[in-house]
């Protein structure tokens, strides 16, 4: 072989180096910029969806304890004037349902910070 061609072959093979070494350091900056992203605003985003979702359903939940006690009074007065008392046995039930839903929402919501 000339002298020629082994250096075209070693130029070769040290140009396959160096672009891989380009690649490693491309993906290893693209892993790093990704997990900062994540790690970061994403968790941030994450962390503010989830104070948001508990809120909400702090708010049901009081909504519904809310509606059960008027539900509850209004049955109340009802019996003693003999009015139909339907309509609030029928709040009393759904709000006692969101009541649970709420209940198990924030629990769930809440389950990382003690775990």
């Amino acid at each position: 072989m000339s002298k020629k061609r082994i250096s075209k072959m070693l130029f070769s093979k040290e140009r396959v180096e160096l672009a891989l070494i380009d690649d490693l350091r491309k993906a290893k900056t693209e892993v790093q910029n990704l997990s900062a992203e994540a790690n970061g605003k994403g968790l941030e985003d994450v962390r503010k969806a989830v104070m948001k979702a508990d809120r909400s359903f702090v708010q049901l939940l009081r909504a519904s304890e809310n509606a059960i006690e008027i539900a509850e009074k209004f049955i109340a007065a009802a019996k003693e004037l003999g009015v139909d008392d339907k309509e609030a046995q029928g709040l009393i039930n759904m709000a006692k349902a969101t009541e649970n839903d709420a209940e198990y929402w924030i629990k769930e919501l809440n389950a990382s910070q003690y775990s």
